[in-house]
């Protein structure tokens, strides 16, 4: 099972109205820089991290003890507005570990709140839109984004109701984690021309380069179908 930890700035919406008027290009420039450190740090234990709202940040953190979790989050917190909160804990339905994160991140007092758990495979899929290129040529850059964006949506729909989450990734790639039972009944409900690479490992950069591997795979015709599961004893 993944260890899903959430993240979350503190008084956010105080910090950004404190910032006046002329704010915006304030505010996206300190969420990227927030992102690419929570990034930064998370990847070099191994896990992986992706932002919801900008105001919250999702990581896969499997190997990474409490002690670790909290010198990340003192390291993030040191830069951040208001400092931040962090919640971590394993569940077999990723969908699920962001819904009670989400409830303990508000309700329970501390910085960090890490739940022990048996930690187990993450399953990362990541998804290649097919001919958006072409689309783009046909239409226009905005058309495209519309395009797949809708796609994004539609998909991240119903890896929800399969118990797993999603991110988009920018171009026209998109990643999925989904609970390792549901990778069959994912994969009968896309539609045939996405390019579809999954990686199943207990690390999580390591599920995520598997997943990347085969999607490569797929694009060099290597295998004649379009999806492709690469496990971490196989490789």
């Amino acid at each position: 099972m993944p260890r899903i930890t959430l993240l979350k700035l503190l008084r956010y919406r105080e910090w950004t109205e404190e910032l006046g008027y002329d704010r915006e290009w304030i505010i996206q420039s300190k969420q990227a820089k927030m992102y690419d450190l929570i990034q930064l740090l998370f990847s070099k234990k191994n896990g992986f991290a992706f932002p919801l709202r900008y105001d919250y940040f999702l990581a896969l953190s499997n190997g990474n003890d409490e002690k670790t979790h909290y010198e990340i989050l003192m390291e993030v917190d040191s830069v951040a507005p208001y400092g931040i909160k962090m919640v971590s804990l394993v569940h077999k339905y990723p969908a699920i570990a962001q819904l009670i994160a989400s409830h303990v991140i508000r309700e329970k007092p501390g910085k960090l709140v890490f739940f022990e758990g048996d930690e187990d495979n993450n399953v990362i899929v990541h998804i290649d839109f097919n001919d958006i290129t072409s689309y783009t040529e046909m239409t226009s850059v905005f058309e495209s984004y519309l395009k797949i964006q809708s796609l994004y949506y539609n998909i991240s729909k119903y890896a929800f109701q399969l118990g797993g989450i999603s991110t988009y990734l920018g171009g026209d790639n998109m990643l999925v984690i989904l609970p390792e039972e549901k990778i069959d009944r994912f994969l009968e409900n896309l539609p045939y021309y996405l390019k579809i690479g999954i990686g199943v490992s207990r690390v999580p950069r390591k599920a995520l380069s598997l997943a990347s591997k085969a999607l490569t795979m797929i694009r060099k015709g290597v295998v004649r179908k379009n999806y492709l599961i690469l496990r971490d004893e196989n490789v």
